[in-house]
């Protein structure tokens, strides 16, 4: 799928009825404007859904809290903000894709301003009856995996293949005279796809975007090309599309629940990864959202004191269902404030947060939302 070129500022309103007669309606957020749109969900009666959805979404693209901005949502990710000077977002809008009842799937159009500016697409893929975040990782049964990420390579491969061939026949019946510029367009394609043959095919499954449709999984492989040189990736983004009946032997018995709305005890994720958490440190009500984890087993997670909802980033490993974060300064990023450690044991997270500077203990428990 790729970015399109036209601004579109969505008005959309949209009522769906799902599983357990909840319902979901999808609108703009909160002060509106011309220039930034930006999706808030509301359900009901189970108004936590709504909630969690919203959390994950404008603590990733807004850096703030639900409702926790001074004037406009949109303050600390607009390009004259002076709290964001390594680089910002702007939105353009947002799309609600078709899907199976339990799924909400949505497209971001964003544009983001560093070194440069692009505008690109990314999405967000969430399970409608618990408001966690729907990961391909979880609906594809764990020995399935490698099999279907190399299928996704296999048919990258073999575009990116039939492309060049017939770009290399291309360049040779062409004069490189009279046709100077197409000439360097087919030599530089050729140099990108080649390179990239060679040195960006291995994807493992948990590094794909991925959108659902009313009746496919869509697995995105990024494009070939940098921003200095998309302008000749003809190919740019692969969208591989694979339908559910089609991927009916590799989904795990959630995959099947949340897809086909197979019988199942208990839909939710047996990972932490995709959910949010509500408890304590020592005596303090702390939220904590846990996004996703790489396949080095590294992540972020991010928790707030409820009584103050400043967020805090911290960075560590999740492996053998233990984890260790790193809390650090604000304004000094080596200066080293906490340290947690915890297990991941039946739904529930356990440990400590230890000032580093005192080596005091805090007691950490934490439980699904």
């Amino acid at each position: 799928m790729r970015l399109s070129k036209t601004i579109a500022c969505v008005t959309l309103l949209t009522q769906i009825v799902f599983g357990q007669n909840n319902t979901i309606v999808i609108r703009n957020l909160d002060p509106v404007s011309e220039e930034y749109t930006f999706p808030e969900i509301q359900t009901a009666p189970k108004t936590k859904i709504g909630e969690t959805i919203n959390t994950f979404l404008q603590l990733h693209y807004l850096q703030h809290l639900p409702g926790v901005f001074k004037k406009t949502p949109f303050e600390k990710v607009t390009y004259d903000s002076p709290e964001n000077q390594g680089g910002s977002y702007m939105f353009y809008g947002w799309t609600k894709e078709d899907t199976p009842p339990n799924v909400l799937s949505l497209t971001m159009s964003t544009e983001f301003s560093g070194a440069y500016l692009e505008g690109y697409e990314t999405h967000e893929n969430f399970d409608l009856r618990t408001g966690n975040y729907l990961l391909v990782t979880d609906i594809i049964r764990s020995e399935k995996h490698t099999l279907l990420a190399r299928q996704v390579n296999t048919m990258v491969k073999k575009e990116i293949t039939a492309f060049l061939s017939e770009t290399k026949k291309n360049l040779a019946e062409i004069d490189s005279l009279s046709q100077r510029e197409l000439f360097d367009r087919y030599q530089a394609q050729i140099e990108l796809y080649e390179n990239c043959l060679s040195d960006y095919t291995e994807y493992q499954l948990g590094d794909f975007d991925y959108y659902f449709t009313k009746n496919q999984l869509h697995l995105l492989r990024g494009r070939c090309s940098s921003h200095v040189n998309r302008a000749v990736d003809d190919l740019y983004q692969f969208d591989l599309p694979f339908s559910y009946t089609d991927l009916l032997p590799l989904l795990s018995n959630y995959g099947k629940n949340v897809l086909f709305d197979t019988p199942i005890k208990n839909y939710n994720s047996k990972q932490p990864i995709g959910k949010m958490f509500k408890g304590k440190i020592g005596n303090n009500a702390v939220t904590l959202v846990l996004p996703n984890i790489n396949y080095d087993n590294s992540l972020s997670i991010i928790y707030w004191y409820d009584k103050y909802k400043t967020p805090i980033e911290c960075l560590g490993t999740f492996k053998d269902n233990h984890f260790y974060f790193t809390e650090k300064s604000a304004d000094d990023f080596s200066n080293l404030i906490g340290i947690i450690e915890a297990e991941w044991e039946n739904g529930t997270i356990k440990g400590v947060w230890i000032n580093h500077k005192t080596k005091k203990k805090y007691p950490l428990t934490l439980f699904p939302y």
